[in-house]
């Protein structure tokens, strides 16, 4: 199974959907912005954007998934809301709840696994910075621009759906994937009873760590840095960590430190006292043009072979 959000959760499903036979996906619940942010304000349901990409990722239907994708353009209410937030938004409204209504859409795609949000309920991320400034919601963190040290979930205790606890428990390996850190990956772990549930698996736990660290989020941050803010918000559960050793060109790396973004640097000895194993390998497409982008067919073939040999 896997959690995470953004684009790099729907990345490692699209390279797994169809090489597992059991495959769920965890997705946070936190996102305030854009469509899923509008929707979440006006309707009261949990952000669906950052869900629909993973249904996507999965579907058997894919000219419907080309539908849920499709972005309205024109008009003043409808635009720039994808109409798979909607569809996942009506469904929630019809079904009694998000979960319900993400199910529902699932099987409209005819999805290849399961897909569940990370919480029972839309959670709004708050914010702490290494100044000791706080703020309230994902949306705001980049615009704030400050480092980030730690995040937490409101309100406390929402529960992770009771198919997220029972797919921990009969999974082979859990993979958190590549994302913003504090934004994505942690948040999806947060959901009530998933850190009791992760501390209690005994199979590997993969971190599929940033190629490049992300300004306001991870500037600075080593590889064992992710992994420990990893271990702060829900314990030490992460047992590998997956990361590129490939060279990255003169051209990505000009275009990232613009950003004010650079290389996470891969600190072997500090993982090693940690006890988290590393894993080294070619994880990038060779698309260059798109930037920085884990291949989906590479990783979730990294993420599988450390499955069979830690089992």
């Amino acid at each position: 199974m896997a959690f995470g959000g953004g684009t790099g959760l729907p990345v490692l499903l699209r390279g797994l959907r169809d090489t597992v036979a059991d495959l769920t996906a965890v997705v946070t619940v936190a996102d305030d912005g854009g469509s899923s942010g509008r929707l979440r304000h006006e309707l009261g349901v949990a952000p669906p954007g950052d869900v629909r990409n993973c249904l996507v990722a999965l579907a058997g239907r894919k000219r419907l998934a080309e539908v849920f994708d499709y972005r309205f353009e024109a008009g003043e209410e409808l635009r720039d809301h994808a109409v798979g937030n909607i569809i996942i938004a009506a469904l929630a409204d019809m079904a009694g709840g998000f979960s319900e209504g993400v199910e529902q859409a699932a099987r409209f795609l005819r999805i290849k696994g399961r897909v569940y949000p990370a919480a029972t309920e839309s959670l709004t991320l708050v914010v702490r910075y290494a100044d000791g400034t706080t703020t309230r919601g994902e949306s705001v963190v980049h615009k704030v621009g400050k480092q980030v040290s730690a995040v937490d979930v409101e309100p406390e205790g929402v529960p992770a759906p009771e198919g997220v606890i029972a797919a921990i428990e009969r999974a082979d390996v859990v993979a958190m994937s590549p994302g913003s850190l504090f934004t994505s990956t942690i948040p999806s772990l947060l959901g009530g009873g998933v850190a009791e549930a992760l501390d209690r698996f005994g199979g590997p736990v993969v971190y599929a760590a940033n190629v490049m660290t992300q300004a306001g989020e991870t500037s600075g941050f080593s590889a064992s840095d992710h992994v420990r803010a990893i271990s702060d918000h829900i314990g030490p559960v992460v047992t590998d960590v997956l990361v590129h050793s490939g060279e990255l060109s003169e051209g990505l790396l000009a275009r990232y430190e613009k950003e004010n973004a650079a290389p996470t640097v891969i600190d072997r000895e500090a993982l090693a006292g940690m006890g988290v194993r590393l894993c080294e390998a070619d994880l990038l497409s060779d698309e260059e043009s798109r930037g920085v982008r884990h291949d989906p067919m590479k990783l979730s073939a990294e993420v599988r072979r450390l499955a069979l040999v830690r089992l």
